[in-house]
C-alpha cells in the first residue's frame, strides 16, 4: 500500500505505486509505504487512470490516420462512398475509446482513494499515524504475539478508512449543495422544497453515522497504536534498569576489598604526618 501526502493538503492511498515525479520522499513500513511529496508535486494527481492519457494519444493517432486516409480516398474514388465509411470508423473508434477509458477509470477508482478534504485528511493522518507507529514497534511484539508482522490488516484498516473518508466527504458535499439550495432563490411554495428538508435529514444521518463507524475505527488503530508503543516504552524501561543493575555489579565486584585496603599502607598519610611533624619541631626551635 502507498500513502503519499503533499503540500497543499492531500492524500492519495492507492494499491499501486503513484509514481510521482519531481522532489519525492519516501518510507517504507514493512509494506506500508508513505509518500511526501515537495511543493505542488501533487497537480498531476486526478481522479483518472494513469494510462488514460496514452488512451487518448493512441486514439487521437488513429483518428488522424482515418481522416487522412478518409480525404485521400475520397480524391481518388467517390467522396459519397468513402466519407460514410471514414465517419463509420472514426465512430467506432470514438466508442471503443470511451470503453476503455472507462475500464481505466473505474480500474483506478477501485485501487485508489483520494482525499481532497483537509478534515479527511487530518483524520485519515491520524489514522496513518497509529499504523506507523504499529508497524515500527511490531518487531519488538511479534515473537509474544505469534504474529510475524501485522502489514495485512494495518493495510485493510487504512484501506477502508480512506474509503469511509471519502464517503463522508463526498456527504458533505451534497449536504452543502442541499442547503444552499434550500436556502437560495427557491419560491417558499415550491414542491421541491420538502424533498429539500427530506434528502438534507438522511444527508445528515448518513453522515453522522459515518462519522461515527470512523471514529469507532481511528480509536481502533490509535489504541493498538498505544499499546505497543506503551510496550515497547516499558521493555525498554526494563532493559535500561536491569542494565543499570548489571553495570552496578560490574563495578562493585571491581573494587578492592576493604581487607587488603585495611594492610594497603597510606603513603600519603604518611608523608603528611611526618612533614607535620617537622614543620611542628622547626617552628618551636625558632621561637
Amino acid at each position: 500500500m502507498y500513502v503519499a501526502f503533499d503540500d497543499i493538503g492531500r492524500c492519495l492511498v492507492s494499491r499501486d505505486d503513484p509514481e510521482p515525479a519531481g522532489t519525492v520522499q519516501r518510507a517504507d513500513y514493512d509494506g506500508v509505504v508513505a509518500i511526501r511529496l515537495s511543493g505542488n508535486e501533487g497537480d498531476d494527481w486526478a481522479r483518472t487512470a494513469p494510462d488514460l492519457a496514452g488512451t487518448r494519444l493512441l486514439t487521437g493517432s488513429v483518428l488522424a490516420i482515418v481522416a487522412g486516409a478518409t480525404v485521400t480516398a475520397s480524391a481518388l474514388i467517390n467522396p459519397l462512398l468513402t466519407l460514410p465509411v471514414g465517419a463509420a470508423v472514426a465512430v467506432y473508434v470514438g466508442r471503443r475509446h470511451n470503453a476503455a477509458a472507462a475500464g481505466l477509470e473505474r480500474r483506478w477508482a477501485e485501487r485508489h482513494r483520494m482525499l481532497a478534504t483537509r478534515p479527511e485528511v487530518a483524520r485519515f493522518r491520524k489514522g496513518f499515524d497509529a499504523a506507523r507507529t504499529i508497524l515500527v514497534a511490531w518487531p519488538f511484539l511479534a515473537d509474544l504475539v505469534q504474529i510475524p508482522s501485522p502489514r495485512t490488516e494495518v493495510a485493510a484498516s487504512l484501506w477502508t478508512l480512506a474509503a469511509l473518508l471519502d464517503e463522508h466527504a463526498d456527504l458533505a458535499e451534497q449536504y452543502a449543495a442541499l442547503n444552499d439550495a434550500r436556502f437560495g432563490a427557491l419560491p417558499p411554495e415550491a414542491p421541491v422544497r420538502a424533498a429539500l428538508e427530506e434528502r438534507l435529514a438522511l444527508v445528515d444521518r448518513s453522515q453522522r453515522r459515518l462519522s461515527a463507524e470512523i471514529d469507532r475505527r481511528l480509536e481502533s488503530l490509535t489504541t493498538l497504536a498505544a499499546r505497543c508503543a506503551g510496550f515497547v516504552r516499558a521493555e525498554s524501561a526494563l532493559h535500561a534498569a536491569h542494565e543499570a543493575v548489571r553495570r552496578a555489579d560490574e563495578s562493585l565486584h571491581r573494587l578492592t576489598p576493604p581487607a587488603v585496603l585495611t594492610h594497603t599502607p597510606d603513603a600519603a598519610r604518611e608523608l603528611a604526618e611526618r612533614t607535620t611533624a617537622v614543620i611542628s619541631a622547626y617552628r618551636e626551635l625558632r621561637r
